[in-house]
C-alpha cells in the first residue's frame, strides 16, 4: 500500500484482544502476576463465579481473558490463525523480564534478537518484543514492506531454551556477552555504592510500612510516602497491584506478611486495599472444610460474603499486631465514580471496618467525604489520580499522623 493510500484509509487502532482459557485463576496469575498487567475490570457469571478479567494494555487497549465454556483441543503451533500476543518491552529490560518470568515458572521457550517468547498456563504464545518502532514508522512513510532486521534468524533457526539450559546457537555475535558484561558491571556498581553507605543508612528500619495494592503502588502511596517523610518519618512501601483479600489463590496477603521486610521493626503499618474485592471470594482449603465443597462464596450471597471477608481482614490485622507493631492503620478504599460502583465498594468498606474492630492494635481511617467524586479524581473510575489522592490525604492526614504517634 502506498503512502497516499494509507493517508486516505480510515484510522484503525487496537481496541482489545481476547483469549479463552480453561483455568481463569492460573491465567490471572500469569497475565496480572507474572506480566504485571493491571486489572481494570472483572465480570462474573450468573452463578457468581468469575467469568472474565480485563487487563490494561495501556493507551486504551486491553486484554480480555475469558473462561472457556467447553474444553477444546489445544491449537498446534504453526497452524493457521492468530499466532501470539506480542507485548512491547524496553530493550534494556530484556534480561530483567527473562529472570522475572523464569522465576515464576514461565521460562523463555524461544527467542530472536528482538523478541522473547513464553507460554501462558494454557500453552498460548506470548511475545515480549523490542522490535524498533522506527522501522514501522518508516514503512508507513514510504508505503512499502520493512526490510528484515540485520542478522534476524528465521523461525526455523530460532533459539529454543529450556528452564535449565544455557543459550544455544543462533545468538547474534557479541549480544549475549555484552549483556552479561553490562549486568555484571551494574551489580558491581550497586555493591560498591551500597558498601560506601554508613551501616546505619543501609539497615535503618522504617518507622512506617505502607502495605497494599494498586492504590499504594500509585499516586496515593507515593504522596503518602512523601508527606510522612516530610514529617520526619522513615517510610517503606510494599505493594502488589491488582490484589486484595478476595483471591488468595492469585495473591495471598496473609502469606505475604511473612515476606514484608522490617515488619516487626516498624512503629506503624498502614494498609490500603480492597478496590479489587468487589467479587466472589475464593476459599482457602481450611475455609472450604467449614463451608462444604463449594470453592467460592458468590458476591450475591451477601451474608456469607460479609462473614468471610470480615474474618479475613481481622486475621490479617491480628497478624500485624502479633508481629510487634504498635498500630495497624487500615485506610478504607476510596469511593470512585464508575457507574454502579458505590454500592459494591460500600460493602467492602463496611466489612473492612468490621474486621478491624476488636483487634489489639488496629484502627480505621475513613477517606470518604460528603462531596461527590468529580471527574479527574480517579484514573479509571476506581483508582485515585494524583488530584484525588491529594484530596484524600488532606482529609485523613492529621488523623494518620496522630495514629502513628499514638
Amino acid at each position: 500500500m502506498s503512502a497516499e493510500d494509507a493517508a486516505r484509509s480510515p484510522s484503525l487502532r487496537v481496541h482489545h484482544l481476547a483469549v479463552k482459557v480453561r483455568d481463569l485463576a492460573r491465567a490471572e496469575s500469569f497475565y496480572a502476576g507474572a506480566l504485571g498487567l493491571p486489572i481494570i475490570r472483572r465480570q462474573e457469571a450468573d452463578d457468581g463465579t468469575p467469568r472474565s478479567i480485563w487487563l490494561s494494555l495501556h493507551d486504551g487497549a486491553f486484554l480480555a481473558v475469558e473462561r472457556a465454556e467447553e474444553a477444546q483441543p489445544q491449537r498446534i503451533d504453526g497452524s493457521p490463525g492468530w499466532h501470539c500476543v506480542a507485548l512491547g518491552i524496553d530493550a534494556s529490560e530484556r534480561e530483567t523480564w527473562r529472570a522475572r518470568l523464569t522465576s515464576r515458572g514461565h521460562p523463555v521457550v524461544r527467542e530472536t534478537p528482538y523478541t522473547l517468547y513464553v507460554r501462558d498456563p494454557e500453552g498460548a504464545i506470548v511475545a515480549l518484543s523490542h522490535y524498533p518502532h522506527a522501522i514501522a514508522e518508516a514503512v508507513v512513510a514510504r508505503g512499502s514492506q520493512p526490510p528484515p532486521p540485520p542478522s534476524e534468524p528465521t523461525s526455523a533457526s530460532a533459539i529454543e531454551i529450556g528452564p535449565d539450559r544455557a543459550l544455544e546457537g543462533g545468538a547474534p555475535s557479541g549480544v549475549t556477552s555484552r549483556l552479561a558484561a553490562l549486568v555484571t558491571l551494574s551489580l558491581a556498581l550497586l555493591a560498591f555504592v551500597g558498601s560506601a553507605l554508613p551501616v546505619s543508612a543501609q539497615r535503618a528500619p522504617a518507622d512506617v510500612l505502607v502495605i497494599g495494592s494498586s492504590s499504594v503502588f500509585g499516586p496515593f502511596g507515593r504522596l503518602m510516602e512523601e508527606q510522612l517523610e516530610a514529617a520526619g518519618l522513615r517510610v517503606r512501601r510494599h505493594s502488589h497491584r491488582s490484589t486484595g483479600f478476595a483471591r488468595p489463590d492469585f495473591f495471598d496477603w496473609q502469606r505475604e506478611l511473612g515476606r514484608v521486610r522490617g515488619l516487626g521493626e516498624a512503629r506503624a503499618v498502614v494498609v490500603m486495599m480492597g478496590g479489587n474485592d468487589t467479587m466472589a471470594l475464593r476459599l482457602r482449603p481450611e475455609e472450604s472444610r467449614d463451608r462444604g465443597p463449594a470453592s467460592w462464596v458468590a458476591w450475591r450471597d451477601e451474608a456469607r460474603w460479609r462473614e468471610l471477608y470480615t474474618a479475613r481482614v481481622r486475621t490479617f490485622v491480628d497478624a500485624i499486631c502479633d508481629a510487634g507493631v504498635s498500630r495497624a492503620i487500615v485506610v478504607l478504599p476510596a469511593d470512585g465514580d464508575r457507574e454502579g460502583w458505590a454500592d459494591r465498594i460500600a460493602r467492602v468498606q463496611e466489612a473492612q471496618a468490621a474486621g478491624v474492630r476488636g483487634t489489639r492494635c488496629g484502627i480505621v481511617l475513613d477517606p470518604r467525604s460528603d462531596a461527590p467524586v468529580r471527574a479527574g479524581d480517579t484514573i479509571d473510575g476506581v483508582h485515585l489520580s494524583t488530584r484525588g489522592a491529594r484530596q484524600v490525604l488532606t482529609r485523613i492526614g492529621p488523623a494518620l499522623l496522630a495514629a502513628i504517634s499514638s
